[in-house]
């Protein structure tokens, strides 16, 4: 699941989309809900987001084993809804108001590390514990990760919190996938803003904007796949490719012999 629903790129949209190993294609979207009257609010990203797993979770049963969030999910009614549609959840933790996080943080500083491996030139070691948040009558793995690498000037020290419902996964594989989450600002989306003109508003109304989202994604997604699958070994950039392609694509109207004449 996307950082920001990409509300900021999109003309709010929640958005999602795949992560790790290339190619990233968005799977689907939800548009935001405009309010009906002064004193209603407008809706936010975390309630479109809902809808939008709701929506793909029903209409593709076996699609989805497990959803990555941000911060922003981190709390009862998430976790909640994941476990009545029947997925895992994985979300980062931050700051927060939660009572049960806060007593699950503290517990878990005091204790030792359960882990410890080497990821990418950072020495992680891993604190685990497990708790219930508020009323929930299953137990949460609360998950640290504590980074160092050492440089030849300094140490770099950072940290990354976890709350996932995934009890059985290995705790190297639950790293991979919450940093690789990264992958949909870092591709994803940084893609279909620089290279789709995702940024870039073509036409307004609602029909016309979930239109063009369709198109803007459809053509993304094809073209990523092509790039990925046809083109591994190039080492030309995507706006390289996109020139080659029309290029050739001019090229092949000045053959005849090789257009299909309706005639």
């Amino acid at each position: 699941m996307n950082k920001r629903g990409v509300a900021h790129y999109t003309h709010n949209a929640a958005v999602m989309s795949t992560i790790g190993n290339d190619p990233n294609i968005a799977l689907d979207f939800e548009m935001y809900r405009a309010k009906t009257n002064e004193d209603e609010k407008d809706e936010g990203e975390f309630t479109a987001a809902l809808r939008l797993l709701n929506r793909v979770v029903h209409e593709h049963p076996s699609l989805i084993d497990i959803v990555v969030y941000d911060a922003l999910a981190c709390n009862l009614v998430f976790i909640k809804e994941c476990q009545k549609l029947g997925i895992d959840a994985i979300v980062r933790v931050k700051k927060t108001n939660n009572i049960s996080l806060k007593e699950v943080k503290r517990a878990t500083n005091k204790t030792d590390s359960v882990l410890k491996f080497i990821e990418d030139g950072y020495v992680i070691e891993v604190y685990e514990s497990f708790f219930y948040m508020n009323d929930m009558e299953e137990p949460i793995r609360y998950i640290k990760y504590a980074k160092e690498k050492k440089d030849s000037d300094e140490t770099k020290r950072t940290q990354m919190l976890i709350i996932t419902t995934c009890m059985d996964m290995k705790l190297e594989t639950l790293y991979r996938i919450i940093k690789a989450r990264w992958d949909i600002e870092n591709k994803t989306f940084n893609n279909l803003k620089n290279n789709a003109h995702l940024s870039h508003c073509f036409i307004h109304g609602g029909n016309a904007v979930e239109g063009i989202l369709y198109l803007l994604f459809i053509a993304s997604n094809i073209f990523q796949l092509f790039k990925i699958r046809r083109l591994r070994n190039s080492n030309k950039n995507q706006k390289e490719l996109a020139r080659l392609l029309v290029k050739g694509m001019y090229t092949l109207k000045r053959r005849k012999e090789i257009i299909f004449n309706s005639a």
